[in-house]
């Protein structure tokens, strides 16, 4: 008998790198959230894909505290602050979802940086969690990130 694997569709979208003074590079992509256009952080090395708390776009969404003993989350630094809710229609290029337990914290200190540094903020940081589930694969030549679903 023959079983039948459900065709993952790919879709791929255009990413930014950026220099750093000291020489280092981050990789964004371009994000829309409730029909806004945004940058994203792509960072491999943090565990959890997180969104900018104080960002005016998340304020109508009901945001919850992550119910835990002691230090909630870690972004190279014990964050206390942690809360979660959901986004709806969350895209990047024709990749489409729902996030449905989306990760809130302060980015404050993240975007101060990347303002000085390079002109622009940051509406959150996409990590291994996100990359992993929807199977990212980032091609420098090409200056393109794949993902699939």
């Amino acid at each position: 008998m023959k079983t039948q694997q459900k065709q993952q569709m790919q879709y791929t979208s255009r990413i930014t790198i950026k220099s750093l003074e000291g020489g280092g590079k981050h990789i964004f992509v371009q994000c829309t959230i409730l029909g806004q256009k945004y940058f994203m952080l792509i960072d491999t090395g943090c565990s959890n894909t997180v969104f900018d708390s104080g960002a005016e776009i998340f304020s109508g969404i009901r945001l919850h505290d992550i119910k835990d003993n002691g230090k909630n989350f870690s972004l190279n630094a014990a964050i206390d602050d942690v809360k979660v809710g959901r986004i709806k229609d969350f895209v990047i290029g024709k990749f489409s979802v729902n996030i449905n337990r989306a990760v809130f914290i302060s980015l404050d200190h993240i975007n101060a940086l990347y303002e000085s540094m390079i002109g622009c903020k940051i509406i959150g940081i996409l990590g291994s969690d996100f990359l992993k589930k929807y199977k990212a694969v980032i091609d420098f030549g090409a200056g393109n990130m794949t993902l699939k679903k």
